[in-house]
């Protein structure tokens, strides 16, 4: 049974589900619907158009590489068990997998060689998309943070917090103490939360974060979670930064998005070329 005819290539059902099978996978779906079924189909018959495309490449698939993505996939799974319950529920065996996967990487391969490598953004041009966009660069203020908890639900929170109140006042450093008394995970790092923008932290803490000075400790601060010890360790203003700084970075971006572009608009002449037939009341 086929789903598809793609020229003189028949997709077949046991093809459509194994893609189908690692979307759903992918991206965590709790069940099967119509738009994860074209988009399984219709990644085979761009895949199939590529691979057809490909072979006046000389591309080397690793197996070692097809091996670990195998293995990756199948990790996915809590128990081999129920990898094969899965299996053999969408129709697969481990030859039809592997042989998806194998061909997945192949058509990454050809892709890197055609487009992505061979993308090269104009210096004049990078340059003058910084100028056009310099305020999506902008970076937002950013203060690091130690932070101790104590639950609110602890029996012994005000003992806690009269303990950490006096150590912080005597100058005991506050990473040993927050690795002492905190409740938050963090505590393994002393307490460290490291950068973070306004939005991230709950209403109570952040306003006082953002206008502590450096160095300065707050607290305790009550929230739902429970009580809190602060100290700003470092700030950091909202800034655009530099064309110097970015560049490498945005150049990588826009052959990207570039790239992307060529790969679809090759996929398209592709399509227009091909005889594609799908059998829709088959998905």
């Amino acid at each position: 049974m086929h789903i598809a005819i793609i020229n003189n290539y028949k997709i077949s059902n046991v093809e459509y589900n194994a893609e189908l099978y690692q979307l759903i996978r992918e991206r965590k779906e709790k069940k099967i619907t119509t738009k994860l079924k074209k988009l399984a189909i219709n990644n085979l018959i761009d895949a199939f158009l590529l691979i057809e495309d490909s072979q006046k490449y000389d591309i080397q698939i690793d197996e070692q590489q097809v091996h670990y993505h195998f293995m990756e996939f199948k990790k996915q799974y809590p128990n081999p068990e129920e990898f094969s319950q899965h299996m053999e529920r969408h129709s697969l065996t481990t030859e039809r997998l592997i042989e998806h996967i194998r061909n997945n990487l192949h058509v990454k391969q050809f892709i890197k060689l055609k487009f992505i490598d061979r993308m090269n953004i104009d210096h004049s041009k990078i340059c003058e998309y910084y100028k056009n966009h310099k305020h999506s660069f902008k970076t937002p203020e950013k203060v690091k943070l130690c932070h101790i908890l104590i639950r609110s639900d602890d029996s012994n929170a005000f003992r806690k917090i009269e303990e950490i109140s006096k150590r912080l006042f005597n100058n005991d450093d506050f990473y040993e103490v927050a690795k002492v008394y905190s409740d938050c995970p963090s505590a393994t790092n002393g307490g460290d939360l490291g950068y973070i923008s306004r939005g991230k932290l709950v209403k109570e803490i952040e306003d006082i974060a953002f206008t502590l000075p450096i160095g300065e400790i707050a607290g305790p601060i009550r929230t739902k979670f429970g009580y809190h010890f602060i100290k700003l360790m470092d700030k950091k203003k909202s800034r655009i930064p530099e064309f110097e700084e970015i560049k490498d970075s945005l150049k990588r971006q826009l052959e990207k998005v570039a790239s992307e572009l060529e790969l679809l608009k090759h996929i398209r002449n592709l399509r227009a070329k091909a005889k594609i037939i799908i059998h829709e009341d088959s998905l």
